[in-house]
Formats: structure tokens, C-alpha cells, sequence
């Protein structure tokens, strides 16, 4: 099964409108948001006790609470001109990051606060400045050789070298490493059906090769963590083999990268995750 790697949210960025949100007649927002969070598991729709939830200030770059997720939700209190990441940790499942942003109608006054990777299931107005928020995030069980495409990896023509909108993307690879210190992953390289099946083999492999090292040598992650696969032109996901006519477009989706999940221990000892 694939997925985009990385996604914040099914619904993407969304940013709440204060006069969409709140038909009461308030003219201030609110001061603070009591969160309130269920974890699921995205598969089985299984709430999932026992997940660790860390809520950590972005603005201030400190955590600002924990707690385990025991009674089906977990409650944090957020402030207004604050963005947070809430940051969702269990055993045998891929960490998520959800973020809530209480700053960011700073950019924007039209708004009140932008979430990602919240699913919001309702709002109401508590009293006393303060919005109830109730929500639920999403939690992805680790799974041997589960593919994750990644998006945005572009290179330059017959070339292996990382641009910088390439290492935008890898920056998101490291976050994903450093969040999951247990899992093992193959970065693997593909390329079009245009030139040579060697020949294609050859650059997705150096392309391949260049991506881990910029994982390994910014990101700190150890090299044993991540291995490099040029796959060149044997896996093609559409009908574009040597000698069909396709167009750029078609072409292009065979040109990507992706992560493959090789292992996962956990301090140091190896889980079966088949």
C-alpha cells in the first residue's frame, strides 16, 4: 500500500475563519483552546490507550505537556499567539506530527488558528476566553516493506546532485528518522524508460546514494539506518516502457522516490512487524 509520505492532514491545511467558526456574535477570540485529542488507529479505526501525546511550543522551542492517552482522549490548553506541534508516540506505530497553529492570525487577521494533521470533530465556546477544540489524529501501524512515495524530489537533467528544493523534502526524511529512531528504511530511486535500462540503473543508484548522504551527514541519522536502491527503469507504475508514447506527464510519475520500511527495534531489539 502507498501513501504520501508526510502529509499533514487528509484535508490538508486548514485554516479556520473566526466568523465562520463561532455564529454566537463574539467579536474577540478566544484567549486559549482546550484540545482535547483522540487517537485511532488509521487502518482499524481502533482508538488506541496508552498513546504517549507530547505538546511542544514551537514559538518558545520547549515542551509544554505530556500525558498518556488512558480514558480515550488527552486534554492540553493552548495559548493565543503560540504555535504548537502535538506529537503523537506509540510502540509499533510510525510518530505522528499534527500542529496546531494559535499565531497564526498574525499573518493573517481573517483567521484564528490554522491546524495540520487534526482531524477537527467539533467547536464550542467554553466561557471565560476559552474555545473547546475536540479532535482526533491519526496513527499509522508500522508494517515490514510498506512503501511511503516521497513528494517533490526533483533532480536536474542526467544528474545526481541534491537542489535545494530537493533537500526541503529530505529535511521532512530526517524529521520522520529522528521522530522514529526504530525503524530501518531503503531509499529507493526510480527513473523513466527513456535511455538506457544500465543506464538508468546507474544514475537512480547515485541518485539514490546522494539523497542517503544528505540524510546522513545533516541529519545526523546513522548511515546503517538507511540504504540506497537505484531501481532505474524496473518498476515502472504506468504503461510507459521502451518505445510506448507517453507524455512528460506520464513520464514524470515514474521518475520518484520513495521509502521503504526494512525493520523497526525497539531499544535495540528487533519487533516483527510482518
Amino acid at each position: 500500500m502507498k501513501n504520501t509520505l508526510l502529509k499533514t492532514s487528509l484535508m490538508g491545511l486548514f485554516c479556520l475563519i473566526s466568523t465562520f467558526i463561532f455564529s454566537q456574535g463574539m467579536k474577540e477570540p478566544a484567549k486559549k483552546y482546550q484540545v482535547k485529542i483522540r487517537v485511532y488507529d488509521k487502518e482499524t479505526q481502533e482508538e488506541l490507550t496508552g498513546a504517549y501525546l507530547k505538546l511542544i511550543n514551537l514559538t518558545k522551542n520547549k515542551l509544554a505537556d505530556s500525558t498518556v492517552v488512558l480514558d480515550g482522549y488527552a486534554t492540553f490548553t493552548l495559548e493565543r499567539g503560540f504555535d504548537y506541534d502535538i506529537v503523537g508516540q506509540r510502540t509499533r506505530y510510525l510518530t505522528k506530527r499534527a500542529n496546531f497553529n494559535a499565531a497564526c492570525y498574525l499573518q493573517d487577521p481573517q483567521k484564528v488558528f490554522c491546524i495540520a494533521g487534526i482531524e477537527i470533530e467539533n467547536m464550542s465556546r467554553m466561557g471565560g476566553g476559552t474555545d473547546l477544540i475536540e479532535g482526533a489524529i491519526g496513527m499509522k501501524r508500522i508494517k515490514l516493506n510498506d512503501v511511503f512515495k516521497v513528494e517533490n524530489i526533483h533532480y536536474d537533467f542526467n544528474k545526481a546532485n541534491i537542489r535545494p528544493d530537493a533537500a526541503k523534502e529530505l529535511d521532512k526524511l530526517i524529521q520522520l528518522l529522528t521522530d522514529n529512531a526504530g525503524i530501518s528504511v531503503e531509499l529507493g530511486s526510480h527513473t523513466d524508460s527513456r535511455a538506457g535500462a544500465d543506464y538508468n540503473i546507474s544514475l537512480s543508484q547515485k541518485r539514490a546514494e546522494a539523497a542517503v548522504d544528505y540524510i546522513v551527514n545533516h541529519g545526523k541519522i546513522a548511515k546503517t539506518r538507511v540504504a540506497a536502491k537505484g531501481y532505474g527503469e524496473s518498476q515502472l507504475i504506468n504503461k510507459c516502457a521502451d518505445g510506448v508514447n507517453c507524455s512528460e506527464v506520464e513520464h514524470a510519475a515514474n521518475r520518484r522516490t520513495e521509502i521503504k520500511i526494512t525493520g523497526y527495534a525497539v531499544n535495540g531489539v528487533p519487533i516483527d512487524i510482518k
